[in-house]
């Protein structure tokens, strides 16, 4: 079972690493190029472009949709 996004172990004082959903990289969250919180988790983005294309479709990177702003339905 995949341990969920922000549930690491920030006691040792060790660079924190999360998976960029975009590209699959491994990425330092305090060097990252950009962090995205989305339904209560937060995702971490080795460029720029990662951060980008998540922000614009998250739904192909989560399996969740964002939801829209008009009335409140779910858009992918």
């Amino acid at each position: 079972m995949e341990e969920p996004v922000g549930l690491e172990d920030y006691s040792s004082g060790d660079p924190i690493y999360s998976i960029d959903p975009v590209c699959g990289m491994q990425v330092n969250q305090a060097k990252a190029a950009g962090k995205v919180r989305h339904l209560g988790a937060e995702y971490y983005f080795c460029s720029k472009e990662c951060k980008h294309a998540f922000e614009e479709s998250p739904g192909t990177y989560t399996g969740v949709p964002r939801p829209s702003k008009a009335g409140g339905k779910l858009q992918s």
